[in-house]
């Protein structure tokens, strides 16, 4: 597999804060983008009307479930990039620019090039958290295994054609969290939150 891409770097203002800015999101995703571009023979764009749809819906559910982040930030963090995930993924938020698009694409075993969308979203979001768990929780989180097995990726990408919300899923299990197969966009179903009121 190759180097991974959003090598995304602090900042003045928070990732957090950036994040939840229009204008500042799809900058940092823009330059996911043209890493991509970079390193392989395909160029991403970001379709801005279905960028701005995804955002929105979004920025609704981590501000509704706002709560959740004084009840187990770390947590509240992971779910709200999983829900970004989702969301630029079945908005269709980014695609291979031009002609590129119907050329005959590389097996699974590629995963950069076998699914361009899936690999720059992931990684965007990956980065992201990352960065956002450092800044405001203090803790340095890393992908699982998974995240390099061309098997899962498949199965991430099959799925969530009927189950847009098993993004979340896959994306917990990319960060190595345990995820919730059910109901993966109940944030009440969450095995992290059920750990923590089993304690109370």
């Amino acid at each position: 597999m190759s180097q991974p891409i959003c090598s995304i770097g602090a900042q003045e203002i928070a990732t957090w804060k950036r994040v939840q800015k229009l204008t500042l999101c799809r900058q940092l995703l823009q330059r996911c983008c043209d890493e991509y571009g970079e390193r392989h023979a395909l160029q991403m764009e970001i379709d801005d009307r279905n960028f701005t749809t995804a955002f929105f819906a979004w920025l609704d559910v981590v501000t509704h479930h706002a709560d959740y982040r004084h009840q187990n930030p770390l947590d509240y963090f992971h779910f709200a990039f999983g829900v970004l995930l989702r969301d630029l993924l079945r908005e269709k938020a980014v695609r291979v620019k031009g002609d590129a698009s119907t050329q005959l694409r590389p097996s699974p075993g590629n995963i950069a090039d076998w699914w361009p969308a899936g690999y720059v979203l992931t990684y965007f979001c990956a980065g992201t958290l990352k960065l956002t768990v450092r800044e405001e929780c203090g803790v340095e989180v890393q992908t699982s295994d998974a995240l390099t097995q061309p098997t899962v990726w498949q199965s991430f990408r099959e799925n969530i054609v009927e189950e847009p919300g098993l993004a979340i899923a896959y994306f917990d299990k990319f960060m190595g969290v345990e995820p919730n197969w059910r109901e993966p966009s109940q944030l009440m179903n969450r095995p992290a939150l059920a750990r923590s009121e089993s304690k109370v």
